[in-house]
């Protein structure tokens, strides 16, 4: 049989095209398969793939489920590269391919290189994906540590997927975080003078700030003694202030291996009266207008005591679902981050992205429903805004809480982290866990050599597949891509190895697809799985078995293209020896 160009996406469509052709006389069509799935069993026992097809299908074609399923199977059996079809419990369908069929695409994987995996699903969209995005006030702590890795992998997936992606950091450059930034400057440079004032009570108690201060001083020596109103402060220190905290976190970005097309600056945004053109045109289609908010309650659920209800600019969240409308003002007249968020949106829209995705800590990611609303409002489309909310990190060194950062003042350092356990060991741990689940990273394990170790596990196990072709070029055995493979030298772990190398496509498909970065991980440590298993399991490399050494090493060459492919993705290197 030929090479295969893509044997998951090929037999996917031909259980469509199955279905399609059983249930025309019931007038089924295509856009009634859009809960049809075909996917990896559970169970490596139960088949290579299954489908819920007759589960899908049963009631509209009014039929039990087992019944249809015993009815498609003539049908799915037609595919050249199934070799047994099984009806299982109440109407699953699982297959078992033909090894020679995962030869064959094991043989397109090492030919597509690179390009193994990548799947077209963007619709020609562009997509923007803005991450990390921390105030410019202090250095980046473990948290932020995984919102980079998330952000930026969910970015290289969607490149993976067709996407023609940009990323890009906001920079919360206008807030009043800044104003405080500016204050506990000032505090900590008269400190270098021998001034005895105190760091503001809401300010950053941080030692970086201490740091700053000197290159302050360096630069205009005693130049602010005698300012002391704080617009003129404001003035003259707010992007001095911003500047030396962006670079503090722009080192740490580059550490991490994570580099953005820009770094947007949001006061720069308002210059332009950005802000005010989409308020407008909120207002324009009737979702803005001006009105009170509900009174404001305390956690024992009441109202705080001389409130004085105040007329704000508010979009009209209520009227899409929303328990109250949004304030795009505050009482002073100043935006709100909702209203910052509506314009610095809206920009993005004008360049052209169309799928806009923005990584988020869980605790804030109430506070962007009404963002995807009032992006649903512009744009007339719910699919184009894609929050993904992630959960703190806590980390221990031997089972204890890590202590907190002297330098920052009250958090554990992503630099300290990355110093200590590398930057492989660290992005790949954060994505060994769904970032809706808090992680715990212990840094005694990430930075052991085994197999206790998530990273050092797939690391090694693509080191081993890269000895083993280092030895076949010593032992000699033609392997080209023409040599000839013999699917009876294929032992039981050898084809479970095949069989990842065949899902790989249809697990990017559906990371891209979710925005769930974390599957390439787990898909990840299951080939290596595979690959160790195989290891133990039989020789590899047997001069007097040439039929079988050539076969053998066409599945590891296959296998370690996958792992460098999904290691690449996830920005984790892909050693040759260890």
């Amino acid at each position: 049989m030929g090479a295969v160009e893509n044997l998951f996406f090929d037999f996917r469509a031909h259980v469509r095209a199955a279905v399609l052709r059983i249930a025309a006389d019931k007038g089924i069509t295509a856009a009634d398969l859009g809960a049809l799935v075909v996917e990896a069993p559970r169970e490596e026992a139960h088949g290579d793939l299954a489908t819920n097809a007759a589960m899908v299908l049963a009631k509209k074609m009014g039929m039990a489920p087992r019944a249809l399923a015993d009815l498609l199977v003539p049908e799915l059996q037609k595919y050249e590269a199934v070799d047994a079809v099984e009806v299982a419990g109440p109407g699953f369908i699982n297959f078992r391919l033909k090894t020679g069929s995962l030869l064959a695409q094991a043989r397109a994987a090492v030919e597509a290189g690179g390009d193994y995996g990548r799947v077209d699903v963007s619709g020609g969209r562009k997509a923007l994906v803005e991450y990390v995005s921390i105030n410019p006030t202090g250095p980046i702590h473990v948290g932020h540590g995984r919102n980079a890795v998330f952000g930026d992998v969910i970015a290289s997936l969607l490149e993976k997927g067709g996407f023609e992606v940009w990323r890009e950091y906001l920079v919360n450059d206008a807030g009043g975080q800044i104003r405080v930034l500016v204050k506990s400057l000032a505090a900590r440079y008269r400190q270098l003078f021998g001034e005895q004032v105190e760091v503001p009570a809401d300010g950053y108690p941080g030692e970086y700030l201490v740091e700053i201060a000197h290159k302050l001083k360096a630069q205009d020596g005693d130049k602010w003694l005698k300012v002391h109103d704080e617009e003129e402060l404001m003035r003259g220190l707010r992007q001095f202030a911003v500047d030396s905290c962006l670079a503090m976190i722009k080192a740490d970005i580059v550490t991490l291996g994570i580099h953005f097309d820009r770094y947007f600056s949001e006061y720069e945004m308002h210059q332009t009266g950005a802000m005010k053109d989409v308020v407008q045109m909120l207002r324009d289609k009737g979702f803005v207008h001006e009105g009170t908010l509900p009174p404001p309650k305390g956690k024992d659920g009441k109202v705080a005591a001389g409130y004085v209800p105040v007329e704000l600019t508010l979009f009209k969240a209520s009227e899409l679902g929303l328990p109250e409308d949004q304030a795009i003002y505050n009482r002073a007249g100043v935006p709100t981050y909702f209203g910052q968020d509506i314009a610095y949106h809206y920009d993005k829209l004008k360049r052209g992205y169309d799928l806009l995705v923005t990584v988020i800590g869980a605790d804030q990611a109430g506070a962007f429903k009404p963002l995807a609303k009032a992006i649903e409002v512009l744009t007339g489309r719910a699919d184009i805004y894609h929050p993904v909310a992630y959960e703190n990190v806590k980390v221990l060194r031997d089972g204890q809480p890590v202590k907190l950062s002297k330098r920052a003042g009250n958090i554990v350092l992503l630099t300290d982290v990355l110093d200590e356990v590398g930057v492989d060991a660290f992005r790949f741990t954060m994505l060994t866990v769904k970032p809706t689940t808090p992680l715990t990273f212990d840094l005694a394990k990430a930075v052991e050599k085994s197999m206790d170790n998530p990273v050092f596990y797939v690391q090694y196990a693509h080191a081993r597949l890269c000895s083993v072709e280092r030895q076949w070029a010593e032992l000699g055995v033609d392997g080209g891509a023409g040599a000839a493979l013999d699917d009876g030298k294929v032992g039981p772990e050898a084809r479970a190895v095949l069989r990842q190398v065949m899902l790989c496509p249809g697990v990017v498909e559906q990371a891209v697809q979710s925005l769930e970065p974390h599957r390439l991980a787990f898909f990840a440590m299951e080939l290596a799985a595979a690959v160790h298993r195989w290891y133990g399991a039989e020789k590899w490399l047997d001069a007097a078995d040439v039929a079988g050494t050539r076969t053998r090493l066409a599945v590891a060459r296959a296998a370690r293209g996958v792992l460098a492919n999904v290691l690449a993705v996830c920005g984790v290197a892909a050693p040759e020896s260890m």
